[in-house]
């Protein structure tokens, strides 16, 4: 700020124009944090989206779970629900800038960042995405009308912890009642 106020002192202005020029940053910075603002809004979109995501991921992977264990000789009728430790995560570019001041006693370094914004069309803009994590599951249960047969249930653990890379410990498999 006092670099501002020295160069604006160097260029012989009226103190209407040095006003201005003061009037005008403000505003610039003003405009800069309403920008800011409309990103934290975004993101909280965000945030809405990846339940309603994550809502249909489990749904539809249950479904084909069902559908797969279904088809392990002697399995019968299966159910299966599952619970996830994390959900869709995006990635976004950022842009860092670095400042440095420097005064007499000592020297002072900033970093900032920005969200990389990219225009799609005429008024549509959204960040740029680097990459997706997809959702991770934390743990199956499986009911099975065969699942008292012990090869059944093994064959059904493996297949679970081998689809979704988790252990043992977070698959439940269990006879279905006979009703």
């Amino acid at each position: 700020m006092k670099e501002i106020l020295k160069t604006l002192g160097k260029l012989n202005l009226s103190k209407k124009n040095k006003a201005m020029f003061i009037i005008a940053g403000a505003a610039i910075v003003l405009l800069l944090f309403s920008e800011l603002a409309g990103l934290g809004e975004a993101e909280g979109t965000d945030v809405e989206n990846t339940s309603v995501y994550a809502s249909q991921f489990i749904k539809d992977t249950e479904k084909e779970l069902e559908s797969l264990l279904e088809e392990i000789d002697g399995a019968g009728k299966v159910q299966v629900m599952l619970t996830l430790e994390s959900c869709y995560e995006n990635v976004y570019a950022k842009s860092y800038d670095s400042v440095n001041e420097q005064d007499e006693n000592s020297t002072r370094s900033e970093l900032t960042e920005e969200y990389i914004i990219v225009k799609q069309g005429s008024s549509n803009e959204s960040c740029l995405v680097v990459k997706v994590y997809e959702p991770v599951v934390k743990g199956v249960a499986v009911i099975a009308q065969g699942a008292d047969n012990i090869n059944v249930k093994t064959a059904i653990t493996e297949t679970v912890c081998a689809l979704f890379d988790i252990s043992t410990a977070k698959v439940s498999v269990e006879k279905m009642t006979d009703d």
